[in-house]
């Protein structure tokens, strides 16, 4: 009876042992299992004939390429975060080549204050034309002082077709961890 309670023990340890370890995603809803729950959104959709992983992704259509249409999120991160990892997968179909360079599918992210103000300027993690399946993007990113929020943003940037979304995730890092994304 004392050999099992010994392995139960064992067991819960390196349960909760490995679980303390593991990256929490501070993203909500990023698989979009719940809709839009958590997302602002100025034209996005939710479908579940389209997802990389669980049974949703978010959709973006366009068929006018003078508008932008996209959604966002602002996430809040823990006190004294110095390295972030930022992914998603992005599938595009027929998504057009816009004017500028940096039209396309788009995944990038802003950096903001206490007071949700935009510290620098945007960056661009991925920018899709054309056709392509489904793609896991990244960017391990080091934290400026003063940045307490990070502003998620996926958007058809004047121009049409369709972009998909889905796993969208954002995690505190070591300096060890971000140090293997150099």
């Amino acid at each position: 009876m004392k050999l099992i309670k010994y392995i139960l023990a064992g067991i819960i340890m390196l349960v909760a042992g490995s679980t303390v370890f593991a990256q929490k995603n501070l993203v909500l809803n990023g698989g979009f299992e719940n809709e839009l729950e958590g997302w602002v959104d100025y034209s996005a959709k939710v479908t579940p004939y389209m997802y990389s992983a669980g049974k949703m992704s978010a959709a973006l259509f366009s068929s006018d390429s003078s508008k932008w249409m996209g959604m966002h999120q602002v996430v809040s991160l823990p006190k004294n975060t110095q390295y972030m990892l930022m992914s998603a997968k992005i599938k595009a179909d027929g998504v057009s080549t816009g004017k500028n360079a940096w039209n396309g599918a788009l995944f990038l992210f802003e950096m903001l204050n206490k007071q949700e103000a935009k510290i620098g300027e945007g960056i661009n993690i991925a920018s899709v034309t054309g056709d392509e399946d489904w793609k896991l993007y990244e960017k391990a990113y080091i934290i400026p002082p003063g940045v307490t929020k990070i502003k998620f943003l996926f958007a058809l940037g004047y121009v049409t077709g369709t972009m998909f979304v889905d796993e969208v995730s954002l995690k505190v890092l070591t300096q060890s961890e971000f140090e293997k994304y150099l």
